[in-house]
């Protein structure tokens, strides 16, 4: 049997949450942008705070982007355009407020149907 490693990441334009989980367990990274929300509007999509979100992805399912933003479509369009490979794993993208950790991973682990 494959050991499925699947990821949800909560975005907004200050950090992401990353959590890579499989039907037993989860890991949780945060990602903080080092950008200030006035020169984010001015200059679009903070690449370098996409990029080390990328760099902490490390799953062979699906993805599922959730945040109260746009960053999440942003964070979606970044990883389709400079890395189609884990672009491909984005399952959908859900729009949610500031959950806590324990109602993302549930809501992560209902959607891939992952045991609790």
């Amino acid at each position: 049997m494959t050991h499925r490693l699947y990821a949800v990441v909560w975005i907004d334009h200050r950090e992401a949450e990353i959590f890579q989980l499989d039907a037993t367990q989860d890991t949780k990274i945060v990602v903080n942008s080092h950008s200030s929300v006035q020169r984010q509007h001015h200059q679009g999509a903070d690449t370098e705070f996409f990029a080390r979100i990328v760099s902490a992805l490390n799953h062979t399912g699906g993805t599922l982007l959730a945040g109260p933003g746009e960053t999440r479509h942003d964070l979606d369009h970044y990883l389709r355009s400079h890395r189609p490979d884990l672009g491909a794993h984005v399952v959908q993208l859900e729009t949610v407020g500031h959950p806590r950790d324990g109602e993302l991973v549930a809501l992560a682990r209902r959607h891939f149907k992952l045991a609790a």
